[in-house]
C-alpha cells in the first residue's frame, strides 16, 4: 500500500547538552547544521508534506522554499524533555497519515540513501520503522547474561555476531497512533521495523556533545575545501 507521508525536522535553540547547536556556524559564511538539513529535505521527492517544526523565530527564519513551517508551542521547545502530548501536539496540523522525523543533528546523511528509505517505507506494509546499522560487538543484559553471543563464539569485533543498532536518522510512525497514545509506536516486533542502511561513520556523526559539534565543524571544513 502507498502511504501519505510528511517529513518533519524538529529544531530548537535550547538544547540541554549543546545549546543552539542547530544554528551555530560551521564556517565563516555562517552555514549551520539546520541549513544543511533543510536543503536536503527540500530535495526529497515522493512525499506529501515537508515541515520545519519550530517555535524560535531565529530557527523559523532559516526557512527554505519547499519546506513549510509547523508552529510549535513554547513549552515543547523548553530545556529538557516534555511529555509527548506537549512535544508532538503540532502533529494535529499535519494532513498526512504517516510522519518521518528527520534528524537535523546528523548533517552528513546521504540524500540518495534518505530517498531510498522513504520510498521503501511508503510502499511497505509496516506502520512504523527506524533506520538501523549493523554493529559487531558483544553485549550483556543487566543480569550479566549474554545478549548476542553463545558459548564458544569467537570474541572478535571483525568476525563475531551482529546486532542492529538504531541510528535515529529517520524515524517513521503513524500520526494517529501518536495522537491517541502519545508514543511513537508500541515497541513490539516490527513496530518499529528496523530498516538496515549502510551508513558511513561520517554520515552517522550525531551532535549530542560539544566534542561532536567540533568534529562536525572540522568535517564540514574538510568537505568544503574541494
Amino acid at each position: 500500500m502507498n502511504k501519505t507521508l510528511a517529513v518533519l525536522v524538529h529544531a530548537r535553540r535550547e538544547s540541554t547538552r549543546v545549546p543552539d547547536k542547530h544554528l551555530r556556524p560551521l564556517d565563516t559564511a555562517g552555514n549551520c547544521m539546520l541549513d544543511t538539513t533543510l536543503r536536503k529535505v527540500s530535495d526529497i521527492k515522493n512525499v506529501n508534506e515537508k515541515y520545519l517544526a519550530a517555535w524560535d523565530p531565529e530557527i523559523i527564519d532559516r526557512y527554505v522554499p519547499g519546506v513549510d513551517i509547523l508552529h510549535r508551542e513554547r513549552a515543547s521547545v523548553a530545556p529538557g524533555n516534555c511529555h509527548h502530548s506537549i512535544m508532538y501536539k503540532h502533529l494535529e496540523e499535519v494532513e498526512s497519515d504517516y510522519i518521518c522525523n528527520y534528524n537535523p543533528c546528523q548533517p552528513f546523511l546521504d540524500l540518495n540513501k534518505i530517498q531510498e528509505v522513504i520510498d521503501w517505507f511508503i510502499s511497505s506494509k509496516y506502520e512504523s520503522a527506524i533506520t538501523v546499522k549493523k554493529t559487531r560487538n558483544f553485549f550483556w543484559h543487566d543480569n550479566l547474561k549474554p545478549v548476542n553471543f553463545k558459548s564458544k563464539d569467537r570474541l572478535s569485533t571483525t568476525s563475531g555476531p551482529w546486532l542492529y543498532e538504531a541510528t535515529h536518522s529517520l524515524v517513521f510512525y503513524k500520526k494517529d497512533y501518536m495522537l491517541n497514545n502519545w508514543e511513537l509506536f508500541s515497541n513490539s516486533e516490527n513496530d518499529p521495523h528496523p530498516y538496515v542502511v549502510d551508513w558511513s561513520e561520517e554520515e552517522l556523526v550525531d551532535v549530542d556533545t560539544e566534542t561532536d559539534f567540533k568534529l562536525v565543524q572540522k568535517l564540514y571544513e574538510i568537505r568544503n575545501r574541494h
